[in-house]
């Protein structure tokens, strides 16, 4: 019952911060030399949203705009009765997406130390739409490629892509559509050129408040674009229960492994025979221009094993403290006893799929991780341990022959 009653403390604790955080009385002045972007986290779940955010955040710092950061889309899982760690079930129902604003999950004073014009969408609608954007005069902003094929509107329907901007408050009046044969804009705005063409395209003195259909980014994303990771830190709604987690179960040193091994991850990882670099798999891949394999992307038990016994013998080999302790993150099932069969010197511990972040968390704690290459929550730890400077592994890709890249922290923002 330990857990469970933590994990509903957090939910608690998580809705007062958010009402709390709402009702400050806070004044915020609009910026019409600026203007804002706005955009619809519409595809994957939360490491998805994350990389997201990143890309967005360096598409505002390229145009100059002010980014309003939308909530984190926490999707509907039906209902279902889980087991938890400790054998009580847990029923589970969610009938609507539900939504995290970014400042719960994150400190914005971090990102802000990189580019100082974030706000969150919460503060956006409760202390500046309704005064300086007002519904009547609502656009919706895409490009002719999407709305081409739906009937020249860039709304859509379905879920996100409609019930995301209905439950933050908006409507759109209208849809301004820009031409791709006649423009160059597209969202690598790596280069000065294209961040230029958006500002002349659509100047703030003209579209205040530009509201994109989906995130301004690409792809994966850029290794400068992955490098704002460091500006990424917890709120202490993650970090506190966490670190207790760590400090009453986990004996250091310790180590972390992520076990991708569902059914609908198993069927995802037999489009590697036909896609080089699947999904996150760059992490691994991106400097040897090596292909991404199926023994990279799901791994049965014994392969598991075998590569933490590599990783235990490359530990000894390069004398560094072995681990007490395997703290083990997954989307279906632990290997708890196979693993603690497998290595009785260990303590093998799983907290369970509660909470996505409080998992990241304490991978990014650890001494040690070995990770899954194809997996987005596996290269979310991947950029944070990289910028910290943290060692880590991957499962299937363990030839000591193979270098991983390595994602460089990127610079503080030259005004600071």
């Amino acid at each position: 019952m330990a857990r469970l009653s933590l994990v509903v403390s957090l939910v608690v604790v998580l809705m007062m911060r958010m009402s709390e955080s709402r009702n400050t009385g806070a004044s915020l002045d609009w910026d019409a030399s600026k203007g804002y972007v706005l955009y619809c986290p519409c595809s994957g779940r939360f490491t998805g949203q994350v990389e997201q955010f990143l890309g967005a955040v360096q598409f505002a710092k390229a145009v100059g705009r002010i980014l309003v950061a939308p909530p984190f889309i926490m999707y509907p899982c039906g209902r279902k009765d889980r087991h938890d760690h400790f054998g009580v079930q847990v029923p589970i129902h969610m009938d609507r997406n539900a939504y995290v604003a970014f400042d719960e999950y994150f400190e914005m004073e971090e990102i802000k130390k990189y580019y100082p014009n974030v706000i969150t969408m919460e503060t956006f609608m409760t202390e500046l739409a309704p005064l300086y954007w007002k519904e009547g005069n609502r656009f919706a902003y895409c490009s002719s490629g999407l709305a081409d094929n739906n009937d020249g509107k860039c709304t859509r329907d379905g879920n996100p892509f409609r019930t995301f901007w209905e439950d933050q408050g908006i409507i759109f009046d209208e849809s301004t559509v820009w031409r791709t044969e006649s423009t160059s804009l597209h969202y690598n705005i790596d280069s000065t050129d294209t961040a230029n063409e958006w500002k002349k395209e659509f100047p703030a003195s003209e579209h205040p408040v530009l509201v994109l259909m989906t995130a301004p980014t690409y792809t994966p994303i850029s290794p400068k674009t992955e490098g704002l990771q460091h500006y990424l830190k917890f709120t202490s709604i993650i970090s506190e229960p966490a670190d207790l987690f760590i400090e009453k179960s986990l004996q250091r040193p310790y180590w972390g492994l992520h076990l991708r091994n569902g059914a609908d991850w198993s069927r995802t990882c037999e489009l590697a025979k036909d896609y080089p670099h699947l999904l996150s798999s760059r992490q691994c891949t991106r400097e040897e221009d090596d292909s991404v394999t199926k023994e990279m992307c799901i791994h049965s038990e014994e392969e598991v094993i075998s590569d933490i016994r590599s990783q235990i013998y490359l530990a000894e080999e390069t004398d560094r403290e072995l681990p007490k302790t395997i703290f083990v993150a997954t989307d279906h099932v632990a290997m708890e006893e196979e693993l603690q069969a497998a290595f009785p010197d260990i303590k093998i511990v799983a907290w369970g799929p509660d909470l996505d972040q409080m998992d990241l968390y304490i991978l990014n704690q650890a001494d040690h991780v070995i990770l899954n290459c194809v997996s987005a929550f596996s290269a979310y730890v991947k950029r944070d341990r990289d910028v910290n400077e943290k060692s880590v592994a991957f499962f299937g890709y363990m030839e000591t022959h193979k270098k991983l890249p390595v994602v460089k922290r990127s610079p503080f923002h030259e005004e600071l």
